[in-house]
Parts: structure tokens; sequence; C-alpha cells
């Protein structure tokens, strides 16, 4: 669970997820898995990464298919191409729907503002770890050695209610804790920007939705 609970406790005061994660590992870990001992390398002659999806974008997804479906896996892409491209109707096309609802509330009446301005905030935090604008251009995504979903839940009841908890799970065919790497490119490098973070989706019909 390492780094899982900072994350949450990141959302609930208003930092946001991504603010959370991108601080302090840029540049420090390489090793995408302790388990197939490959690297996140900075260019593709360093390492051997395994099999990818190329996306239509030409983002490359590294997953495994029996474990994460393509539809997730297209969400997570979104939602992280939302941020390097600021583009906040992308982002909320990610989000859980009672959760924009919740949270929107919770920050006009905790910090006078909505989640437009902590999604702005959170793109600003990301260009600044790093280094300028990017572009998104591996995503890989793992199972983590322990769920954490249950958890996960655990914290937003402890903010925003038991209500609100119940909702999301009845509307929920299956929550997936997903740990991920995030690299991208400066125009001068590609860096990894995040890794051994995890993030929680909401599978609704088929549909994918994250939280923060």
């Amino acid at each position: 669970m390492k780094n899982f609970r900072k994350s949450v406790l990141a959302i609930i005061s208003a930092a946001g997820l991504l603010c959370s994660v991108s601080c302090g590992e840029k540049g420090l870990k390489s090793t995408m898995s302790a388990s197939d001992n490959s690297e996140l390398a900075t260019t593709a002659e360093e390492a051997d990464l395994g099999e990818y999806v190329l996306s239509d974008d030409g983002i490359k997804l590294y997953y495994d298919s029996e474990t994460y479906s393509a539809e997730l896996m297209a969400t997570l892409e979104k939602y992280f191409v939302s941020f390097s491209e600021n583009d906040y109707d992308s982002y909320l096309e990610c989000i859980q729907s009672d959760y924009v609802e919740m949270m929107n509330s919770y920050l006009e009446e905790n910090y006078g503002y909505d989640l437009e301005t902590s999604f702005n905030n959170q793109c600003d935090s990301l260009k600044e770890q790093a280094g300028g604008d990017y572009t998104v251009t591996r995503i890989k995504a793992e199972a983590p050695e322990t769920d954490g979903s249950d958890d996960f839940m655990t914290s937003l009841q402890d903010a925003f209610g038991e209500n609100f908890c119940n909702t999301v799970k009845n509307k929920s065919d299956a929550l997936h804790d997903v740990a991920f790497y995030l690299m991208v490119n400066t125009g001068e490098e590609e860096t990894l920007l995040l890794s051994e973070y995890e993030i929680v989706f909401s599978e609704e019909d088929g549909k994918y939705y994250t939280f923060g």
C-alpha cells in the first residue's frame, strides 16, 4: 500500500491525487516491477520493457490483458493525457459522476473553489514536476501486491459519508486497484514522472471511472 493512503488523504485535503503522487519520486526509481525486473528506461535501447499496445495517439500501454481490460487502459490513458493537455472536459469523462458532485460541494464549502480549479492546480503541479510542457509517452499498469480498493472506499467514507460510498458501490460492477507508472517527453528527453502509486477505478456497465 506504499503511498496509497497518502494519495487518498491528498484528495480529501483538496490537493488532489496527482499533486500528491507527483512529489518526490521523479528520477529516483526506474524499476517498474520487482517481479519482472524490467526498467522504465529513457531510451528504448536501454531496456526491454516487454509487450505493449500502441494506442491511437501513439502512447505505449504496458499491461496484462488478463488483469486489466483495454477499456480500463484507455481510460487511464485519457485521464493522464487530460492533465498534460489541460483538458478539463476529458478529465470529467474519466471521473465517477457522484464523486464530481460531492467533491465540488466539498471544495466550495471548505476552500471556496471548485473541482475545475483543483484540476488546473494539478495540471500546474505535474507540469512543474516535469520541468515544463510534456506529452505522455508510456504508461504501465500492474496489479499491486495488495488490493487497496476497500481501504480507498473507507477513506472516502470518512470524508464524504456512508451514503456516498454506498451509492458508488451500488453503481459499481467492480472496483479495480491499479499500480501505475507514467513516462513523459518534455521535448528534450523522456523521463519517468510518476512511479509506484495506485489508482482505483469503478467499473460501471463496461466503462471505467476514477476518483480525483
